[in-house]
């Protein structure tokens, strides 16, 4: 990273942003994250060198607040640049433009008593829901100066968001809102029955804020919205995100999805033999075996803020045994097994939480077990994984060491803290002391000296494990209440 970049967080090397959950710019999929902002966000960061934190900002007062208040880098939601803002904050350059429309219902859904509106005429006393503190409201109170006082449009404040005040118009809960062309124009592939015909004002550019003090980051996020548009990137996730239909926007993940089921498939045979000799499947068991391993396929909604995956319930059941917040809990089987209750991997393991094979006996588990006793099964493991960390170990440290023990193996952990304490680092802190040293447990030099005694381990995949686990949990945090 650019060291002329001393803004903020950048310090330590971790870029904040706010950036709000909604169907487009931040979501899950099948427990995924994905989204317009979102996908941007971690494109900036690996160009940059430096880490993402996700702060989720509910209203756009609270994410002006944090930016202000320095708690924060960067907005990242959909913020439309105005003069009002341009006083306060700097901004990069438009990621796109987008005029403003109103949203309202077709003619022919349209009650007795609503009145369908096709120019800018028919706007006078008519009462629209805006966010408030928006652009949107900006917007109409300029067009209410050029107004007389008995045509001018009578603007409801309201705390639901641009996409929640356009599912209140769709619903037919409220009669019209104002909303960016782009956002309108993806809702209404979901929801026909809107219009967005009437726009209200020229294009406004979307953009991404910082504090009038971060010109050194501003520079090098312009740098980089000029290389990415050079490149086209930037039209290719505008398209994928605002201009698709939803199942069209997600079938990369699904492609991703495919390419493991076709995977798993093509080992599945292989691997029943091997199981059926540990005691984990019997021989009548093989008809189970080939129908029950592939991937369930449940209908998803296209966007669903308090649902993960179709266990949440038993997640929220199980997990203060650890204890954990359900959603850790969801971020670690979503690393696991995707949510596969079934999947068997080349290597044996099993289930949601792809215990081997000698765990899952000491647990209790086979490839037949429901999704209950497994989750049942990997929480009491967890637990013996924190049962037996040295006391020395903060609190604050131990969820590192669990998570790369659950991936690596407990003896390996250990052998990377002997390493650590061996070579003079902290062998009770993950990040950048054990982490290192069982990053370096794949070299020969390290996984023979004598305080080693477990050999070789993968130290990059049980690190980026760590890492994938806690970053899959502050999206849940941020999206799933």
């Amino acid at each position: 990273m650019d060291a002329s970049v001393t803004a903020g967080h950048l310090k330590n090397g971790v870029l904040t942003a706010a950036l709000e959950d909604n169907a487009t710019d931040y979501f899950l999929y099948k427990g995924q994250p994905m989204g317009y902002h979102l996908e941007l966000m971690e494109s900036l960061c690996r160009h940059l060198g430096c880490q993402l934190e996700i702060v989720d900002g509910k209203t756009i007062a609270e994410q002006e607040q944090m930016l202000s208040e320095g708690r924060i880098d960067l907005i990242a939601s959909n913020f439309n640049i105005s003069p009002e803002r341009t006083e306060k904050f700097l901004f990069s350059k438009a990621l796109y433009q987008s005029p403003y429309v109103l949203v309202q219902l077709k003619a022919r859904h349209l009650s007795d008593t609503q009145a369908f509106l096709q120019d800018m005429g028919d706007l006078d006393r008519k009462e629209i829901h805006v966010r408030a503190g928006s652009s949107f409201e900006e917007a109409l109170r300029e067009l209410n100066r050029h107004r007389k006082k008995r045509e001018k449009i009578r603007i409801r404040q309201s705390s639901l968001s641009e996409e929640e005040l356009l599912k209140e118009v769709a619903f037919g809960n409220i009669p019209y809102t104002v909303a960016s062309r782009n956002k309108a124009k993806h809702f209404s592939l979901r929801h026909k029955q809107i219009d967005y015909h009437l726009q209200l004002s020229p294009p406004h550019a979307v953009a991404w804020a910082m504090r009038l003090c971060d010109d050194s980051l501003q520079t090098l996020v312009n740098q980089w919205i000029d290389s990415m548009r050079q490149a086209s990137v930037l039209d290719y996730f505008f398209h994928k995100y605002y201009e698709l239909p939803f199942s069209r926007t997600v079938r990369s993940a699904e492609a991703g999805f495919r390419q493991i089921d076709k995977i798993n498939q093509s080992r599945r045979m292989a691997h029943f033999a091997y199981l059926v000799e540990e005691g984990m499947l019997q021989a009548h068991d093989s008809l189970f075996f080939k129908q029950k391993t592939y991937r369930h396929k449940e209908a998803e909604p296209v966007f669903s803020p308090s649902r993960i995956s179709p266990f949440d319930s038993l997640l929220k059941k199980h997990s203060p045994a650890i204890p954990w917040d359900w959603r850790l809990l969801a971020s670690l089987i979503y690393q696991e097994s995707q949510f596969q209750s079934h999947l068997v991997s080349s290597s044996g393991a099993i289930g949601l939480m792809q215990m081997m094979p000698a765990t899952a006996r000491r647990y209790g588990i086979t490839a037949r077990s429901d999704e209950e006793a497994q989750i049942e099964a990997g929480v009491a493991y967890i637990k013996s994984l924190y049962a037996a960390l040295p006391a020395s170990i903060g609190e604050d440290q131990a969820l590192y060491f669990v998570l790369a023990a659950y991936n690596t193996g407990p003896g390996h952990v250990r052998d990377a803290m002997r390493l650590a304490r061996k070579y003079g680092a902290d062998p009770y802190t993950w990040h950048g002391n054990v982490a290192r040293y069982l990053l370096l447990k794949s070299k020969r030099r390290y996984y023979q000296d004598p305080v080693c005694r477990h050999g070789r381990a993968n130290g990059r995949q049980a690190v980026d494990f760590v890492d994938k686990v806690e970053e899959r949990y502050m999206h849940y945090c941020n999206i799933v209440p």
